[in-house]
């Protein structure tokens, strides 16, 4: 059975894209919570605290949207 060149490419850009999407939503999290910290002053301790669970939120959050998206990609 030959593979497909055109399908191996195609599940390599869905697979980018979604982890795409889980990064931006992860970089967002942290962002927005380091800021946050940020005007409030925070120690560095805590700003360093901010933004992992900056990280962790964006992972909890996106990681739903990022699997919709393969499955989106890959379907289409």
């Amino acid at each position: 059975m030959p593979a497909d060149p055109g399908s191996a490419r195609e599940l390599l850009e869905a697979v980018v894209t979604a982890f795409s999407i889980l990064g931006g939503g992860m970089a967002y999290w942290s962002g927005f919570n380091a800021a946050r910290a940020l005007t409030l002053e925070a120690p560095p301790e805590q700003l360093a605290h901010s933004i992992n669970e900056g990280i962790g939120k964006g992972f909890e959050v996106f990681s739903l949207f990022s699997v919709a998206t393969l499955i989106i990609a890959l379907w289409t």
